[in-house]
């Protein structure tokens, strides 16, 4: 087993008596069939279906805690406060606080086989153990109670996860995708009977009437590429970098890209080549021209 710090992750605490009804009504998900001890993934959108964050949701009972980009973090708690109003719901950033990644050895690639609206988040000794669906655990609390930070570790969570298809949206792709893109509705992030929250209507619509033509896919690429990065075919603009991680000969990159580029050579903004190496989602096997 091995584990890491990750400073991706910031933390953040919400607390008040109104605290389950309003994210409910602000969030992707079920939160208010959330249950103490459980966690979920969620997305936090613009009213045009657009991902602003996407995030953990842990209840601890007594409060809830949401884990999404640390660099996200101050302007998403921003947006949500301006929609509080009366409710009783206070949001608290914890610089503190942290998150933290364990995965067993030779732990495999878990894509999505199913989605999974909640999972065990079990507190102990201060530390919520969240046990994520593609089997990685995410340990967060006070930073000094986590695993120190290895560079080796924190790459083999982030492999792990581009691999298995969990993006991370970070402020470099804000408002770049909406959730299908991302596969939320494979791994549990949205919840389609929930009822109305910002983006709602799009994303039902997405759904239901097939009208999302972008998806996620793992590709390799022989150059170090960042998030934001826009991918390019034919010099038409063709998909953009949601995470990457450094490989051994280059990088290894998890991409929102059109369907219509999944079979054909894909370049970045000064022409280093991305060479696809999975899909996330279903295409026929016609060459794009």
């Amino acid at each position: 087993m091995k584990s890491s710090l990750l400073p991706f992750f910031g933390v953040v605490r919400v607390s008040g008596d109104d605290r389950t009804v309003f994210l409910h009504n602000q969030l992707s998900n079920h939160i208010e069939a959330l249950a103490a001890g459980q966690a979920c993934y969620a997305t936090y959108n613009t009213p045009k279906g657009r991902v602003i964050a996407n995030m953990l949701v842990i209840n601890r009972g007594e409060d809830l805690l949401l884990v999404m980009a640390n660099d996200l973090l101050e302007s998403t708690v921003k947006r949500l406060r301006m929609f509080v109003l009366r409710a009783k719901a206070v949001f608290e950033p914890l610089p503190d606080f942290g998150a933290a990644g364990e995965l067993a050895d030779n732990l495999p690639p878990q894509p999505p086989a199913k989605p999974q609206l909640s999972f065990a988040a079990a507190q102990r000794d201060q530390i919520c153990r969240v046990e994520l669906p593609h089997g990685g655990v995410l340990l967060v609390g006070e930073k000094s109670r986590l695993p120190a930070y290895d560079t080796a570790v924190e790459y083999a969570w982030q492999r792990h996860e581009i691999e298995s298809g969990y993006p991370w949206i970070a402020e470099a792709t804000r408002e770049t995708a909406v959730a299908q893109m991302l596969n939320q509705h494979t791994i549990g992030g949205v919840h389609f009977k929930k009822g109305c929250y910002p983006g709602q209507e799009i994303i039902a619509r997405a759904q239901y009437r097939g009208q999302v033509k972008r998806g996620l896919a793992v590709l390799a690429a022989q150059s170090l590429e960042a998030p934001g990065v826009v991918l390019r075919h034919n010099d038409e603009e063709a998909g953009i970098i949601i995470n990457s991680v450094p490989a051994e000969n280059g990088s290894l990159c998890l991409a929102v890209i059109k369907h219509a580029v999944a079979r054909a050579e894909l370049s970045d903004n000064e022409g280093n080549p991305l060479t696809v190496q999975t899909l996330f989602f279903e295409t026929d096997n016609t060459p794009t021209e």
